[in-house]
């Protein structure tokens, strides 16, 4: 701009000298060209409306598309309309997505552009960088477009047994000796048939060889609340393997309330992750026991928000929520390590009449004396950190 009004300033000085009509000519529609050019610059973004859609939530490995609709509600054509979208370098490499293109007068455009789900997180999207201008190229003008768009990619989930833990682990119901219900889990043995019996408990292979009906007998068992407390606090993972191993946690934790759910059991999660969506002092993420798949995908949120980082720690947290725990629960520790502090508060909740299962994914002492310690106290304890356990559900989910 300040070429073109350079160059009309001296159009105007030899004009004025040389007393030139060509040169007024010239000069006046220098100054049209101008002041259009100007004009259309302005109004250019104007009649532009951008609509971004997505699925805004994902599992590790596919793919989200994202469409741009573009359309120009304004009088002027655009020559031309240049687009440049900040992606997070997790989702997308490069780090954008560009394009250059025209609009004429009610024209709509639709862009397309794909995004790998690598990991889990919370990926804020934008923001959009629109410029355009006129046809003579002499101006052009910006426009920045924000809005709450974001990408959840949920953590992965996955077998137990592929995490090292037994698939028969007892997260969410214990045995009693009164008749609750029965868990079809749980086998006891089997008995002759009696009218309103399921047909679907039958047991074919005990009928043939005793040539009677014969059903399958369950243990009983009483469904308690299970909570999953879950430390994602950097000071207590070790410098080699905070991220790995935090991500670990977060995968079993996701694994663990995925199977007690799928198992009709209520399930809950607190941890000192940190949340993006939290401004100020991070306070632990919580979210009471329930059933159902609803309260599973919101379980999921939290977990693919939560960030290792230095946030409440661990033994307070365990202060703070311990006295809002149901009497009598599951709950479920996943933390990288144990030491003493750790040990005296789960024996605290031991004696209160928790059951308490310990789950450890970056230890700094030998898992064995880790376990012994546990079992002499009544915890049941299990370790799930491996790197081969890590490359066995990493390829799986890889090939999918």
């Amino acid at each position: 701009m300040q070429y073109t009004l350079a160059l009309i300033l001296l159009l105007f000085v030899i004009s004025a000298v040389l007393r030139l009509d060509f040169y007024f000519y010239l000069l006046y529609a220098f100054f049209g060209v101008y002041f259009f050019s100007r004009l259309w610059a302005e109004r250019a973004l104007r009649g532009l409306v951008f609509e971004r859609n997505y699925t805004d939530r994902a599992f590790p490995g596919e793919h989200v598309t994202v469409t741009l609709r573009i359309r120009h509600r304004g009088w002027l054509p655009l020559p031309w309309l240049r687009v440049h979208e900040s992606l997070p370098i997790e989702l997308h490499t490069p780090n954008f997505f560009r394009c250059v293109l025209s609009l004429w007068p009610r024209e709509e455009t639709v862009q397309r552009y794909d995004l790998e789900c690598r990991r889990r997180g919370y990926y804020p999207l934008g923001p959009l960088l629109v410029s355009a201008g006129d046809l003579f190229g002499v101006r052009s003008s910006d426009r920045r477009l924000e809005r709450d768009d974001a990408l959840t990619v949920y953590p992965r989930i996955v077998p137990l047994a592929d995490l090292g833990l037994p698939a028969q682990t007892p997260f969410g119901a214990v045995p009693v000796k009164q008749r609750i219900y029965e868990d079809p889990s749980r086998l006891l043995g089997v008995r002759e048939y009696q009218s309103g019996d399921s047909l679907r408990h039958m047991h074919w292979k005990a009928t043939a060889a005793t040539g009677a009906l014969q059903v399958k007998r369950f243990e009983p068992a009483i469904s308690i609340e299970a909570q999953i407390l879950l430390n994602l606090d950097r000071r207590d993972y070790s410098t080699a393997r905070a991220i790995t191993a935090s991500e670990l946690a977060v995968v079993t934790a996701a694994s663990i309330a995925h199977y007690l759910v799928e198992g009709r059991q209520a399930v809950g999660l607190i941890t000192n992750g940190l949340d993006p969506l939290q401004s100020g002092a991070q306070m632990p993420l919580s979210l009471p026991a329930r059933k159902g798949r609803a309260h599973l995908m919101r379980l999921l949120d939290v977990l693919a928000r939560a960030q290792v980082g230095e946030g409440t720690p661990f033994g307070a947290m365990l202060h703070e929520v311990g006295p809002r725990l149901t009497w009598g629960g599951t709950t479920i520790v996943i933390a990288p390590h144990v030491d003493d502090d750790l040990f005296d508060r789960l024996l605290a909740f031991k004696r209160r009449g928790f059951y308490i299962v310990l789950i450890v994914v970056d230890p700094r002492t030998p898992f064995d004396l880790i376990r012994r310690r546990a079992r002499a106290a009544g915890i049941v304890a299990y370790q799930v950190w491996q790197e081969r356990d890590l490359d066995v559900w990493r390829t799986r989910y890889a090939n999918r």
